[in-house]
């Protein structure tokens, strides 16, 4: 019998040469962003409970606010364990999140630590450019 690949495995191996082609190209030139607070919405399509955006890219070298908003009817985990962070999303509230200031180059895994089975999501730090560098006059998130 001929084993066949689950999409999923094929789908995670495109998305993660995307961005590690992302991570080479914005390391040799860095990028600059004028976004203040990131939105992520905690919701559920279907039966699946998910995580919008599923890829959440930040510049690196200064802290940044997530905006999380759970849509469901309970309360979700919203976890970056490479960055000590485990936050509980009430229902309907808006929940403030401070990702510390990272280095250009990495990517953290997103999960929600109430309930493992639900989809993750990734928070790609893509290097900042130096006339992003705070006290240059770049623009800066």
């Amino acid at each position: 019998m001929r084993s066949r690949r689950h999409p999923l495995h094929l789908n995670t191996a495109c998305a993660l040469a995307i961005l590690v082609g992302v991570a080479a190209v914005a390391h040799a030139e860095g990028y600059e962003s004028d976004a203040s607070v990131i939105q992520v919405v905690s919701t559920k399509i279907g039966e699946k409970n998910v995580f919008i955006p599923a890829t959440i890219v930040v510049v690196g070298g200064r802290e940044h606010t997530l905006s999380l908003f759970n849509t469901t009817d309970t309360p979700h985990g919203f976890a970056i364990d490479g960055l000590g962070i485990e936050e509980v999303l009430p229902v309907g509230i808006e929940h403030p999140v401070k990702i510390p200031a990272v280095e250009g180059g990495k990517i953290f895994g997103i999960r929600c630590h109430l309930h493992p089975p639900h989809r993750t999501a990734t928070l790609v730090v893509v290097p900042a450019s130096d006339a992003a560098s705070p006290g240059s006059g770049g623009l800066v998130d």
